[in-house]
């Protein structure tokens, strides 16, 4: 299967596109863990691909972000080609 990263794990790829969409929120993780009612900690090993949130999680950190799902898994698509 191919991936637009395939360098990078899906995890990964989901937690860049969370650290992406709280930098250009100018949130720090405290702010998403307030905000989500998450742990820092867990946003953390969110961003670096080392958790695997369940889809409730994944629904408290769009709406936190005031994201989209979808735009929450941008980048993971297959790749056509």
């Amino acid at each position: 299967m191919n991936t637009i990263y395939e360098d990078k794990s899906a995890s990964q790829k989901f937690g860049q596109v969370i650290k992406a969409l709280r930098k250009k929120r100018q949130f720090t993780q405290e702010d998403l863990s307030e905000k989500s009612d998450i742990g820092v900690q867990y946003i953390s090993r969110i961003e670096t691909g080392t958790a695997n949130p369940t889809l409730k999680v994944i629904s408290a950190i769009a709406v936190a972000l005031d994201a989209a799902l979808s735009e929450l898994f941008s980048g993971l698509e297959k790749n056509n080609d």
